[in-house]
């Protein structure tokens, strides 16, 4: 398939993330778990409607604050699995700022 003129193999690169780069992908979940538990504590303490992630802060109000929070956290693994198959050669670059925004926002949530 041709992306932005650019040849990707979609075969090839739809597992890449959880074979050639499991080490990332364990940081992503850890990081992603992370942040869903300090944004369920957040949210338990203060309220969903205080939530930055405009989102996570509608599931949450829609869903409560632990579905809303695993809700968005869900749909942020899938568009990081998503880009790094559309666009593999930035896996290790995508990956490492969401873990590193994921980082942060555990920080930030705690601080609350």
């Amino acid at each position: 398939m041709k992306i932005l003129d650019s040849e990707v193999d979609l075969d090839a690169s739809k597992y890449a993330l959880f074979n050639r780069h499991r080490l990332l992908f364990a940081l992503l979940l850890a990081t992603l778990l992370m942040d869903a538990l300090s944004t369920i504590y957040f949210m338990q303490r203060i309220g969903p409607q205080n939530e930055s992630n405009f989102v996570v802060r509608h599931l949450s109000i829609a869903y409560g604050p632990v579905f809303g929070a695993l809700f968005g956290k869900l749909y942020q693994l899938v568009g990081v699995w998503i880009i790094t198959v559309i666009t593999p050669r930035l896996t290790q670059f995508i990956c490492a700022v969401i873990i590193t925004l994921n980082c942060y926002a555990v920080v930030v949530n705690m601080r609350m």
